[in-house]
């Protein structure tokens, strides 16, 4: 087992980080229990300067959904967790002693969600709070209990705990059973990393200063004070992106502000509307964030090539990409998947690590 992703997160030198998974058993738990060990054993952090929750149900014996087996969290003494009260009891009955030190607000399907912490180690399924305000408020006191370094075990397909308004960085775990080949596997993450990392825009201020005053609005740079809100009677995509041609047939430049989601319906009505009308305006779409696109990279090029530029105000940070080599639905080794993905992302794409085999990228 390598410690090299376990270093790469101390150097980052970042409070929060998030686990984002393409699908089911791409090897997040794995991930999350190698960091707790490795970052302890490396001296990088002490456990009690350690915290772990997650999005969904985490650390159970067999998946719900397929049956599987899955790996156990085992937290080490002093670690904090945030979990409900009914999972901390099962684990009390698998050799887990833990001191409640705060019930958080709300509550999840499976009951109330307290922070811990560990005292003693014993096998332990993880669900925290399932909205994003309530994870920021878990982390909030994870931080105000001591804790360095805290983790969120993401839940499948939900990019938003990468979001720069809930963490700091984030580790993007693949593996076999996203796709049906590994060819498939790295097209698919090519994609992921795509989104996430989209560029900064240059108007990222006038963004921020805008939000959340309008879901859509448009100003002509460098004037942004004399923005023009988008006001429709529908909200459907095809009105918001009838209105972003129509000004983009109106001005040589003009630079639209997202707010919420850039959904796929959007970026193809766009697509429909500028092949329709093409233009030879140059313009950018500024949106919050990766985690705000829900739309595949492949239509974003198609965009920019009919000169509207998708642009993001904040930038997610992405450290590293875990792989599991593992499903049951065919064979396939981690070098494999390694020279895969490899040959679909970019150049410059983050370490590529299995923390199983000690199989790097570098």
């Amino acid at each position: 087992m390598t410690a090299q992703l376990a270093h790469i997160i101390a150097r980052a030198n970042i409070k929060r980080l998030s686990l984002i998974g393409l699908s089911k058993n791409v090897g997040k738990t794995t991930t999350s229990n190698y960091l707790l060990k490795t970052l302890v054993a490396e001296r990088l952090y002490r456990a009690e300067e350690l915290a772990l929750t997650s999005l969904g149900l985490d650390g159970e014996a067999i998946d719900a959904l397929t049956g599987l087996p899955k790996p156990r969290y085992i937290p080490q003494e002093g670690l904090l967790v945030a979990t409900t009260v009914d999972l901390l009891r099962e684990g009390e009955a698998r050799g887990v002693e833990a001191e409640q030190l705060l019930q958080l607000p709300g509550r999840t399907a499976l009951g109330p969600v307290v922070i811990a912490r560990v005292q003693h180690a014993g096998q332990l399924a993880i669900a925290g709070p399932v909205q994003l305000r309530e994870v920021r408020f878990a982390l909030e006191q994870f931080s105000a209990y001591g804790a360095r370094l805290s983790i969120i075990d993401g839940a499948i397909n939900r990019l938003g705990a990468a979001a720069p308004t809930v963490t700091d960085a984030c580790v993007l775990c693949t593996g076999t059973s996203a796709g049906a080949t590994p060819e498939l596997v790295a097209r698919r993450t090519a994609d992921v990393l795509a989104r996430l990392t989209i560029p900064l825009s240059r108007w990222s201020n006038a963004y921020r200063n805008s939000f959340p005053a309008a879901r859509l609005l448009a100003f002509s740079p460098p004037d942004t004070a004399s923005a023009e809100i988008c006001q429709l009677d529908s909200t459907e995509p095809s009105a918001e992106a009838a209105w972003i041609a129509e000004k983009m047939s109106q001005q040589p430049e003009v630079v639209f502000l997202l707010r919420g989601a850039f959904t796929e319906e959007l970026a193809r009505a766009l697509l429909s509307q500028l092949t329709a009308t093409p233009t030879a305006c140059s313009a950018e779409l500024v949106v919050g964030d990766g985690t705000k696109v829900f739309c595949h990279s492949a239509v974003l090029q198609r965009l920019a090539a009919r000169e509207l530029t998708v642009r993001v105000a904040e930038t997610v940070c992405v450290l590293a990409l875990t792989i599991n080599p593992y499903t049951p639905e065919y064979i396939c080794t981690s070098r494999q998947l390694l020279e895969a993905l490899v040959k679909a992302l970019p150049a410059d794409h983050p370490v590529i690590i299995d923390v199983v085999s000690g199989i790097t990228s570098l």
